[in-house]
């Protein structure tokens, strides 16, 4: 939020209070529902249990997922089993290659043709600057001769004043420069919209809390990784509240009507005269009241950003692609709530009148009508330690219409709506301000979710883990054992024959006459073969399967440079793909924030973030769709290569350099961008000052010895210079060369 951050919504936020507030619903919540809302909340209901059944196998999937990437191994393997979590490093490992730093917002306005007459040919264009000069000069002449003689512009025989003789295509070129200025004028315009709105923008996602933008992005590649998608959702929040000044009035009122009133007290208790006071309380009591019934304004607002799991969002199951949640008709988000979040949210008490959920989503009793809640069932006294409170939140479902344009909130197990259903509270093209983000999009009739890179490497991870424990257990197995015959040996000796350390020697209760390795022998074990528990075409699969090697998880490679450098090229090429995703994803959703800042941001907000020179405009919600769209510049989420674009910047500035009308200034500010120097040129810059050089070049005396000023000789250099004595001039051989006499 703008201006106060700390209120901001968390991860998985919930709406607000102050979105669903009683007063703006206008609907008491005291009263019972309808048998209509009844029918239609169950209708509701009973959709969102399909849609969760149909999805139940692929949410399962997607804990399973989570798992494999947490511990690296499944459920079915045990904890003290050898375990290597590869599967966890290459999530880690592509999360950092894909989101890097927060996206560059740039806004662009739509593609139109601004001009009526003008076919944005400079030749045309100037032209007509050229009839409207010779017009402007036959003007002049007119009024100098008008000036001169007051008869030269009269007519023949005294008739009416002659008009000053204009030049052909005079109107038709008065027409293309106004519809040239025109044009022009509403480009500036949008171009002013347009930079305050990248920097609206820019300071929402810099205000993100309480998680940053960039940490909760990452969060999301991390579970579009893990899972196979994530999601991000856009809310606007805005607070109401008296004005800093009214509140300071009201504040300072109170004190000293509470202050009167002690005095009133005082002299009561003394007997005393409280007639003054008593009036003077009631002045200000008058006051207090008048101000309590100020308007309110807005104290803050701003846009939020809302990061809710991959389990959390239920699509329609008739939905074909979730970018876009094409063929959808509904879309659902759940919330897990205490009851008293939801009275405070909301202001409905539920009382007991609904189901008891546990932390972790799951129902924690029967669904059937008499059941009771987990919490009754324990006093204080007995309930066992973290038993008690289980089973006491309730499930809150968030409900899209899309087809009647309504957004339903339901309790599960509670009757009637939370809010009457009404409108998004913020408008975007698609309808639900939700987004899904995917890296292994395939094309399905069975299946809506892709395969995530942790289901990819299940069975990598899975070979892995049982080809290193394999190993580990022959390793085991082949340690030296010795057998001796019974008897031979007694009790003590045994004991420390099992654990003598190194290098220790101790006497044995055994016929010195006997050769001791006739008394023990080694039982024979099988060595370990390296070859049976060789991972090296496991990891190559690796590669195969998500584009990832050895070398990327930060193993060395072995093979060929030539091998490498085409395994680097191919993990480069997948890479670019997703970043190519994660720039589409995020283009669609900074174009729905832009839609939502300049529909429900305040021009005193926008001015107060921005500046004085914002400009914002007042747009219908279909303008502001076809007016200006905010998209992400092509790469601006990956790795910033400083090495390539300086050396990138050396290869061009020679070039440009060269060019006419290239800024000196405009060139230093891409200098100091490119080199990452916080250095500002405002100061440093002055209009109309030569450059250092030139200043040094024009103090220089002089030359009077061009010999001595090489600077001055021209491009032929000394040869310009008079000639040393005994030989002709300017036909000395150069600098270190050597005469070659002629050929005779």
């Amino acid at each position: 939020m703008f201006d106060d951050p700390q209120t901001a919504l968390a991860e998985e936020a919930p709406p607000t209070a102050a979105e669903v507030s009683p007063e703006q619903d206008g609907a008491p919540k005291d009263q019972a529902p309808t048998e209509q809302e009844l029918a239609l909340q169950r209708r509701i209901s009973k959709t969102i249990r399909e849609d969760k059944r149909h999805f139940k196998k692929a949410f399962e999937q997607m804990r399973s997922d989570m798992r494999v990437a947490m511990r690296g191994h499944d459920k079915d393997w045990s904890d003290d089993k050898y375990k290597a979590n590869i599967t966890g490093r290459h999530v880690k490992a592509k999360t950092a290659a894909l989101y890097a730093k927060n996206p560059k917002a740039v806004a662009r306005r739509a593609d139109k043709i601004d001009f009526k007459i003008w076919n944005e040919d400079q030749q045309s264009l100037l032209m007509a600057f050229q009839t409207m000069q010779a017009a402007q000069q036959a003007a002049q002449m007119s009024q100098a001769q008008a000036a001169g003689d007051p008869n030269a512009l009269m007519g023949h025989n005294g008739g009416p004043a002659m008009e000053p003789q204009l030049p052909p295509g005079f109107a038709e070129a008065q027409a293309l420069i106004a519809d040239f200025q025109e044009g022009m004028a509403a480009r500036m315009q949008a171009q002013r919209i347009a930079k305050t709105l990248e920097k609206l923008f820019a300071h929402a996602i810099k205000e993100q809390q309480p998680l940053g933008f960039k940490e909760s992005m990452k969060q999301t590649v991390r579970r579009a990784c893990t899972t196979g998608v994530g999601y991000v959702k856009l809310c606007y929040q805005r607070q109401m509240g008296p004005s800093p000044s009214v509140e300071y009035r009201l504040n300072d009122s109170r004190v000293r009507l509470e202050h009167l009133r002690a005095l009133i007290e005082q002299q009561s208790a003394d007997e005393g005269s409280v007639t003054d006071l008593e009036a003077e309380a009631a002045e200000i009591e008058a006051m207090v009241e008048s101000l309590s019934a100020e308007p309110e304004v807005v104290t803050s607002e701003g846009l939020v950003f809302d990061f809710p799991q991959s389990t959390r969002v239920i699509p329609d199951r008739l939905c074909r692609s979730l970018e876009g949640f094409v063929g959808a008709r509904h879309l659902t988000l759940e919330y897990l709530y205490t009851p008293d979040e939801v009275k405070e949210i909301f202001g409905v008490d539920l009382g007991r009148k609904f189901k008891p959920y546990n932390a972790n989503g799951k129902l924690a009793d029967d669904t059937s009508e008499a059941y009771q809640h987990q919490s009754d069932l324990y006093d204080d006294a007995e309930a066992p330690a973290g038993e008690r409170m289980k089973g006491d939140l309730c499930l809150v479902w968030e409900y899209f219409d899309k087809a009647a344009g309504l957004v339903y909130y339901i309790c599960d197990g509670h009757e009637g709506f939370l809010k009457p259903p009404a409108a998004p509270d913020v408008y975007v093209d698609q309808f639900w301000p939700v987004w899904a983000l995917t890296f292994n999009a395939v094309e399905s009739e069975d299946e809506l979710f892709p395969p995530s890179d942790v289901a990819l490497l299940r069975d990598i991870q899975k070979e892995y883990n049982r080809s290193r424990d394999g190993k580990r257990e022959h390793r085991r197995a082949a340690r030296p054992r010795w057998v001796f015959s019974k008897g031979a040996f007694t009790d003590e000796d045994l004991s420390w024959l099992g654990s003598a350390p190194a290098f220790s020697a101790t006497g044995l209760n055994i016929d010195p006459t006997k050769d001791i390795k006739t008394q023990l022998q080694a039982v024979p074990v099988p060595g370990v073969d390296p070859n049976l528990y060789d991972v090296g075409e496991i990891m190559a699969d690796l590669q195969y399967v998500v584009g990832n090697s050895t070398a990327g998880l930060g193993a060395p490679q072995k093979g060929t440079a030539t091998a490498n450098s085409i395994a680097a090229g191919a993990n480069a090429t997948a890479d670019q793909s997703a970043v190519d995703d994660l720039d589409n994803f995020l283009t669609a959703i900074v174009r729905g924030a832009g839609q939502i800042l300049m529909r429900e941001m305040s021009e005193e907000t926008v001015v107060k973030v921005v500046g004085p020179g914002a400009v914002w405009p007042e747009m219908t919600l279909q303008e502001i769709a076809d007016e200006l769209s905010l998209e992400i510049e092509a790469g601006s989420t990956g790795k910033p290569n400083q090495a390539v674009e300086i050396a990138n910047w050396e290869k061009m500035l020679p070039f440009i350099m060269q060019m006419q009308g290239i800024s000196p200034q405009w060139l230093a500010r891409e200098t100091l961008r490119r080199l990452d120097d916080r250095m500002d040129l405002t100061d440093a810059l002055v209009d109309s000052l030569p450059s250092i050089v030139a200043q040094n070049r024009q103090a220089q005396a002089a030359p009077g010895d061009p010999n001595a000023q090489p600077e001055a000789q021209g491009h032929n250099g000394t040869a310009n210079g008079p000639a040393a004595p005994g030989g002709p001039a300017g036909r000395g051989a150069p600098m270190g060369a050597q005469s070659k006499a002629p050929n005779v």
